[in-house]
């Protein structure tokens, strides 16, 4: 019985294998909408029962949609808070390929992190002064016109100005290593007899580290 099960299971891998577009387009599209219909109902379920935070979130998205557009003495500190958005989105965004790797292996702190935090370590001694522009930095860092009055510059002060890019890049390198997580440990908790040679591995991988601790 046991062989005719791995036999089973054998088959039915393979042909899960074959459901792909180059190979089967028809079937493919075919669950492919039955699996958003069926993710669309769940999801309409789950906010119908949540409607009340759903409808919390609508209007202080509404609140904040009118304060974005509507004229006034408060853009100036709309356009600020949306400086710091989209530099913070930057820098998070990078952390979060730095943990898919881009395809090359290759960190997001080599490419842009790194070099930014040299640029402005550089910077700060030759000017003297971290008293640069707010960020994001134009295209080069420019001295302000006077330097800083407490002598050389510590490494406190250099940290002070890229340790907000350093904690978005953080944060974004923690975020990108979130769904694999979750996906492992759905798939732990579901109870399901693992078909899959390398599953299996990562199960026993899972226990080794569990004992170990």
């Amino acid at each position: 019985d046991s062989s005719v099960l791995s036999e089973r299971k054998r088959r039915e891998r393979e042909e899960r294998l074959n459901i792909v577009l180059w190979k089967q387009p028809l079937v493919t599209l075919q669950y492919f909408c039955l699996e958003t219909l069926i993710n669309l109902k769940e999801w309409t379920i789950k906010l119908w029962h949540r409607r009340s935070i759903l409808v919390c979130v609508l209007l202080a998205l509404a609140t904040l949609t009118a304060t974005y557009y509507i004229e006034g003495a408060h853009q100036q500190y709309v356009r600020y808070m949306e400086k710091k958005f989209f530099w913070c989105a930057y820098w998070v965004g990078l952390g979060i390929l730095s943990s898919v790797g881009l395809g090359t292996g290759l960190h997001t702190f080599l490419l842009y992190l790194g070099p930014h935090i040299a640029s402005v370590t550089l910077a700060a001694y030759e000017c003297n002064s971290v008293n640069f522009p707010e960020p994001p930095y134009p295209d080069q860092i420019i001295c302000p016109d006077e330097g800083s009055a407490q002598g050389s510059i510590s490494l406190w002060a250099i940290i002070s100005k890229v340790r907000l890019e350093a904690c978005m890049w953080g944060a974004g390198t923690a975020i990108g290593e979130l769904p694999p997580y979750f996906m492992a440990r759905a798939a732990r908790l579901s109870g399901a007899e693992p078909d899959d040679e390398e599953y299996q591995e990562f199960e026993e991988m899972l226990e080794h580290a569990e004992t170990a601790q």
